[in-house]
């Protein structure tokens, strides 16, 4: 690593805003060049996602609307690891929880959420998964569950820009040689 990236000092650290595991804070640092700049950086538990298919193929996505870009989007089933929670625990028990669907859990690869938080993220992929149960959605989720072919959620949803979890997606069909 050369000095111009390694050498940023943080001088002050203000927490603006937190709630519901996730915060925003104000943080001055001295750049490498001795000027001292403002940055707001966002703080959140880790989280993971999975890509989730049934013996035939097909994926299981949840669909919901989201507050943050103001429309119904599909996600990969998902959520924050508990304290204590090993993470392909945390994922098997977010699958079955929002869309009622039980398969084998394996690791696809971490990736940064974006460069000004410091969520650090999982992407997983499960195949097998049967339906088991009906789904347990937490109190702010209103979940349509739905399950489309792989050519439909390349089509349709990956290249349309339809999916929050990207990145996990891309992961998780990578380490299935889907891609």
């Amino acid at each position: 690593m050369n000095d111009n990236t390694a050498s940023w000092r943080e001088i002050e650290r203000t927490t603006v805003f937190s709630k519901f595991g996730r915060s925003v804070d104000r943080v001055d640092f001295e750049l490498p060049n001795g000027r001292k700049e403002e940055f707001y950086l966002k703080r959140e538990r880790s989280a993971g996602a999975v890509l989730a298919l049934t013996p035939d193929q097909r994926v299981i996505l949840a669909r919901q609307y989201r507050p943050g870009p103001d429309r119904v989007l599909y996600e990969l089933p998902g959520g924050f690891i508990e304290p204590g929670e090993q993470a392909t625990e945390a994922i098997a028990r977010e699958l079955l929880e929002e869309t009622g669907y039980q398969g084998e859990v394996h690791a696809a690869g971490p990736f940064w959420h974006d460069a000004y938080s410091n969520a650090l993220r999982f992407a997983f992929f499960a195949t097998d998964c049967v339906k088991v149960a009906e789904p347990q959605p937490e109190r702010t989720e209103f979940i349509d569950v739905v399950t489309l072919t792989l050519d439909e959620f390349r089509t349709r949803v990956l290249r349309q820009g339809g999916l929050t979890d990207t990145a996990a997606a891309y992961l998780a069909l990578d380490a299935l040689a889907l891609l």
